[in-house]
């Protein structure tokens, strides 16, 4: 089927409201005159079937416009981190197989040896070849976007969603959110990650209106609730604290804020609901498409520890060591069993083969079901930090430290952090006693890595304790830096 063939198929008024971008307000109409018209410029400039186009920029309109237009050629948009380093950057678009790469002028030094070709998303103004869209046919199962998410093993890991990934999570979601035609999603996660990008889905294959602020900080998402009066909003727990931080207060038509991206401290969720925040609390992923469970703010009160229950037709499951389903109130691994599972990874057949079984995904995290149905995560994936709604590789990190000249030993690890939810920690035994700081560390990793995977706290370490086999033991680490923090 075709996306924008689906949209009519929604029952969509074509002369509602699409998107709010600034001063740009665009009808589900003039939206998909403008897909077409950048359909048409990408085609003039080379781009086809089957080719995979780094975008890399802020959320706007454009960006919103092009992930429609290349998937009317059969291309694949792959998202990149803004806060990445060249090098970075580089190293994604080669591993994706990028031959194109989508951006704006902000990001030009980022992108300037960039191997392929560049491309500039096309002026408004310069843009006036319309027609009718050519009709074709898209099949479901094949490659919508390609979305990058941080593993244990060191390699980049892109999550090949499917169209019908995004539309069973769309789908999924409406559940819960019961959209109307008058609903207004405030975009307010970036479209790199899955949780931006979701809101783009929820909102255009619902029919609704999706609200772009000018960025992300807290004072444009604070003119945007109260200029633009979004119904519905989803963010990580850094955000929110800062806005009830900032003394700002939800508008009157906000009936739901998606409440996920690791770490969710139950205080911090019973202080936003007493101050008018409509918070349901979540858990998914990017090979999920997004959440798959919700804990309602009712539901709260007697379950404040969970992240809800699986939205229907998902499925959580607990599994041991084997893959065996687990009793409730029994810990192991958590798994999800859903239709908006991901196809696999990109170029990592491996991790593929070993984590996705037939529309189900072991996620690595572990936690228990309750006897009423309800999810408690235990642990989020042992090694991956997820801070302020960011993934850190801990071993991408250590990689680098490893390469400073006074560093002879490292392990990187997440401490929980109440701004952050987590925070990049470094245990570090150096070469000769020496005393390294953590301004000189941030200076050494400046070029290497992004800002916010560079360790927050540094901890100096005369011996790590490790197993008879020389491996590190996080958590007895984690121990001795806990009590020297505390002391």
């Amino acid at each position: 089927m075709n996306l924008i063939g689906y949209l009519s198929k929604s029952k969509i008024d074509f002369s509602s409201i699409a998107i709010i971008y600034g001063e740009n307000i665009l009808s589900y109409s003039e939206f998909i005159e403008l897909i077409n018209s950048f359909k048409i410029y990408f085609e003039n400039s080379g781009i086809k079937k089957g080719d995979q186009i780094a975008i890399l920029s802020e959320n706007n309109l454009d960006y919103v416009i092009s992930i429609f237009s290349l998937w009317q050629l059969e291309a694949v948009p792959v998202p990149l981190n803004t806060r990445l380093t060249n090098n970075e950057i580089i190293e994604l678009t080669k591993f994706s197989d990028c031959n194109f790469l989508l951006t704006d002028n902000s990001f030009n030094k980022l992108v300037q040896n960039f191997s392929g070709s560049i491309l500039h998303f096309p002026k408004l103004k310069e843009i006036n070849e319309t027609g009718q869209i050519e009709q074709k046919e898209i099949n479901l199962d094949d490659t919508a976007v390609i979305i990058f998410t941080s593993g244990s093993t060191g390699k980049p890991k892109g999550v090949l969603l499917s169209f019908n990934n995004l539309i069973q999570s769309a789908l999924t979601g409406d559940q819960l959110f019961n959209h109307k035609m008058e609903d207004r999603w405030l975009a307010s996660l970036p479209f790199y990650h899955v949780g931006g990008f979701s809101i783009i889905m929820r909102a255009l294959l619902n029919g609704v209106t999706l609200i772009i602020p000018a960025n992300l900080n807290i004072e444009n998402i604070r003119n945007a609730i109260q200029k633009q009066h979004p119904t519905h909003a989803s963010f990580v727990s850094t955000q929110l604290k800062r806005l009830i931080e900032n003394g700002i207060k939800p508008n009157r038509e906000l009936r739901h804020i998606l409440l996920g991206g690791g770490f969710l401290e139950a205080d911090l969720v019973k202080d936003a609901l007493s101050k008018g925040w409509h918070v349901f609390k979540s858990y998914g992923l990017t090979e999920t498409a997004s959440f798959v469970t919700a804990l309602t703010a009712r539901e709260f009160v007697n379950k404040k520890e969970s992240a809800g229950k699986a939205l229907y037709p998902n499925e959580i499951l607990i599994v041991d060591e084997k893959r065996i389903k687990l009793k409730p109130n029994t810990l192991g691994e958590v798994a999800v069993k859903s239709k908006s599972v991901a196809k696999g990874y990109i170029n990592n057949e491996d991790e593929t083969k070993n984590k996705f079984k037939n529309d189900v995904y072991f996620t690595g995290d572990y936690g228990f079901i309750d006897d009423e149905g309800y999810l408690f995560i235990e642990a989020r994936r042992n090694d991956l930090i997820v801070s302020g709604g960011e993934n850190i590789n801990p071993f991408e990190v250590e990689t680098e430290l490893l390469k400073h000249p006074l560093i002879q030993e490292v392990c990187v690890l997440g401490l929980e952090d109440k701004e952050w939810g987590y925070v990049a920690a470094a245990a570090i035994k150096a070469k000769d006693n020496e005393k390294i700081q953590v301004e000189d560390l941030k200076i050494f990793l400046k070029d290497k890595l992004a800002g916010f995977k560079i360790p927050k706290k540094v901890f100096m370490i005369d011996n790590f304790p490790k197993t008879e086999m020389g491996k590190i033991q996080k958590e007895k680490l984690k121990e001795v830096i806990l009590k020297r923090k505390n002391n």
